[in-house]
């Protein structure tokens, strides 16, 4: 059984995404819930492929695999299958497994189950501590571990944060729940093949959006086609790969150039090989070399945080004033100050 965490930041506030259970014949009425759900064990699903395909069916959110994190896991013995409540195992009619997981919320949801769920709606995690028994169990216990991994996640699993505007769209469409498409396949990443390959016959560009108009009702047999079909394409696209990663190692070298810019041109690349292009002040700090060359320099410096107030790296440039300073003063230092206050920060 798994629940997916829908986070955001707006204002600088931590918000998840929940929705309201509305059926009064099942579990937990009117309490909030994610998107999830069982797995199906006559298919063999596995949980983190149950959570991909329960938020797809819930809010027509596809997932990106590579930003999914569980957070949360705990199989217990148990006398009721949804409620997972925990017995000695003589009285257990179930072995159920609890999985939490996080992921950016980073498109609109949409309102596909109306007659289940109400409206999927932000909530401020500050409040969901205070309000706790709004919640459907596995969050209301669990509410102050989701808070920690969400303000942990960004450093853990993301390069990047969120596009602020992109957050304000969201925000603007979270009301107007556009309607539903019958498209895309993400979640068969993790399905496994039961039909050997060679027995499953060629998909067809022509045969595609016959496939997608009937999303939704596939058999095993044509969702494996459809694998086989996203292969074929892997193929085709691998030599594009091999050239975007010559590219990107290019561009890293050259980011590395220009973010070593407190060094001469010529160290640049030497210092990029033995140290990284974005090495921290502790390690260059054992060359003495370097300590040397920069032991009385003056520099103008900018400390980056992330949106989740986090420190994330320390932007260094040669100051034109070189003037000695006492104490602090405002976005002008000396290696000395940072190599005891931001030792373990990225240099940029």
């Amino acid at each position: 059984m798994t629940q997916l965490i829908l986070f955001t930041e707006i204002e600088n506030k931590i918000c998840i995404l929940l929705a309201q259970r509305i059926n009064p014949n099942k579990d937990f009425y009117l309490k909030l819930n994610g998107p999830g759900g069982k797995a199906i064990h006559e298919k063999n699903e596995n949980i983190d492929v149950c959570v991909i395909r329960e938020c797809f069916e819930e809010a027509e959110i596809v997932l990106r695999n590579e930003k999914l994190l569980k957070i949360f896991e705990e199989t217990c013995y148990s006398t009721k299958e949804w409620r997972a409540e925990p017995c000695l195992q003589k009285e257990a009619k179930y072995i159920v497994t609890l999985a939490i997981y996080l992921h950016p919320l980073e498109e609109p949801p949409k309102h596909t189950e109306p007659h289940t769920l109400g409206p999927w709606n932000l909530y401020k995690i500050k409040d969901l501590l205070k309000h706790r028994n709004e919640l459907v169990p596995i969050l209301r216990e669990n509410i102050e571990l989701i808070d920690g991994k969400i303000k942990a996640y960004e450093q853990d699993i993301l390069d990047l944060p969120i596009n602020a505007q992109k957050l304000e769209e969201i925000k603007i469409k979270m009301e107007k729940q556009p309607q539903r498409t019958q498209e895309t396949f993400n979640f068969l990443n993790d399905i496994e093949l039961e039909i050997p390959e060679e027995e499953i016959p060629e998909i067809v560009n022509e045969q595609f959006p016959v496939l997608a108009l009937n999303f939704g009702k596939l058999s095993s047999y044509e969702i494996q086609t459809l694998i086989k079909y996203k292969k074929k394409i892997q193929e085709s696209i691998r030599p594009l790969r091999r050239i975007e990663h010559k590219i990107q190692t290019i561009e890293k070298s050259y980011k590395g150039f220009k973010y070593l810019s407190i060094f001469d041109k010529i160290e640049r690349k030497i210092i990029a090989q033995k140290f990284g292009e974005n090495p921290i002040i502790a390690e260059l700090s054992k060359d003495n070399t370097i300590l040397h060359k920069f032991r009385d320099t003056i520099f103008e410096f900018e400390i980056h945080k992330s949106s989740t107030n986090k420190l994330t790296y320390l932007k260094l440039r040669l100051s034109k004033d070189q003037t000695q300073i006492n104490g602090t003063t405002n976005g002008k230092q000396t290696w000395e100050f940072f190599h005891k206050n931001y030792s373990k920060l990225p240099l940029i």
